[in-house]
């Protein structure tokens, strides 16, 4: 358990083959370009890679070929269930592949009470016996982690971060100065400000573009160079709206199909792009390129 939660995380997309399958090659080579570029680790199967979609033979699939693609990064699967005795079972399936750690959601749709988060959580951590990140995103469950909960989880060595999304600055200030564990930012239009405010890192989707400036923006932070942070931020900030204009992960896939990185397909009950929003990603990217390059 010696992995280090901080920096910045890809939460890599699982791109689709002409037959629906996984492209395996597509998702090697993105991998491994991306890789080059400052990367910390990769979260893969989790709300960017359609985890929730996936049946479990594909997300061991999909662990294979980054482990083979980047055997020097750090490897975070996401665990998708979220009936507890099926949590279970998908962590200790996970686990035995022996990732560097775990992204796990709060049970959705139920909202139970705290104390059976609590259990949630410590019932998976005890069945993987690995690194865990909790995965706290209220808009998507209908679960409000207290900072008391996140306390009391934090007891327990094998919790030691949480991806934060629907943050408020109070909040952020609670997670980050308030709790022991890592924090790493889930939402991409929320990196720079809560790095500034001290979290440890980001898992940002829209690094899948501009990789090396989002790491180089970290890095400026880390050395205090907050005007040359900014200026990347401030150039990056339209491109990251349009990436969640639509549901995540289509904008990502229709940008990166014109970049020829992948094929434009998501599966079911999402939907591709629509054509307006394809032109305006080629149009902002473009002027993106041009603004970071002054």
């Amino acid at each position: 358990m010696h992995t280090r939660f901080s920096g910045l995380w890809l939460p890599i997309i699982t791109p689709y083959a002409a037959d629906g399958g996984i492209d395996h090659a597509a998702l090697a080579a993105l991998a491994q370009d991306r890789a080059q570029h400052g990367l910390a680790g990769l979260v893969a199967g989790a709300t960017t890679g359609e985890g929730v979609l996936l049946s479990a033979d594909e997300q061991e699939a999909v662990f294979a070929t980054l482990r083979a693609a980047v055997p020097q990064l750090p490897i975070v699967l996401g665990v998708t269930q979220f009936a507890t005795d099926a949590a279970l079972a998908q962590a200790r399936r996970l686990a035995a592949l022996r990732p560097e750690g775990l992204l796990v959601t709060p049970p959705s749709y139920v909202r139970p009470s705290a104390d059976g988060v609590r259990r949630h959580f410590e019932a998976i951590a005890e069945a993987a016996d690995l690194p865990l990140l909790i995965y706290d995103i209220p808009y998507r469950t209908g679960v409000t982690l207290s900072l008391d909960t996140l306390r009391a989880l934090s007891a327990d060595p094998r919790i030691v971060g949480v991806k934060a999304c629907g943050c408020t600055l109070e909040r952020w200030m609670q997670l980050i100065h308030g709790t022991r564990l890592s924090v790493l930012c889930g939402d991409d239009a929320d990196t720079f400000a809560a790095l500034c405010l001290g979290a440890d890192g980001a898992i940002a989707a829209s690094a899948h573009l501009f990789t090396g400036w989002q790491a180089r923006m970290a890095e400026h932070l880390a050395a205090q160079r907050l005007h040359e942070a900014r200026r990347i931020a401030v150039a990056l900030d339209p491109l990251i709206r349009l990436l969640f204009a639509e549901p995540n992960p289509a904008p990502l896939k229709a940008l990166l199909a014109q970049r020829g990185e992948c094929r434009d397909s998501v599966r079911a009950p999402f939907m591709p792009a629509s054509v307006e929003l394809r032109s305006h990603l080629r149009e902002t990217y473009q002027a993106v390129q041009h603004a970071l390059a002054e």
